[in-house]
């Protein structure tokens, strides 16, 4: 019986064939991590250009205000 179970063993640590899924989970895992560290600056980048943007349209749109006597 030990012998069985030697040669179990043997063969799950010498079976590469789940190695590409891992890896790829892998990659997965690391492209998730950057994109959510590197989120906090485009969020603010993002947040500045539509914030004068919005500004610079709600200034074009608006009436002067009227003439005094």
């Amino acid at each position: 019986m030990p012998a069985i179970t030697m040669g179990f063993w043997r063969r799950l640590l010498d079976d590469e064939s789940g190695q590409d899924l891992i890896e790829y989970a892998l990659l997965c895992t690391f492209v998730a991590l950057v994109g959510g560290a590197t989120w906090d600056l485009v969020r603010g980048a993002i947040n500045t250009t539509y914030t004068s943007w919005n500004t610079g349209m709600n200034a074009a749109w608006e009436p002067p205000p009227p003439a005094g006597p």
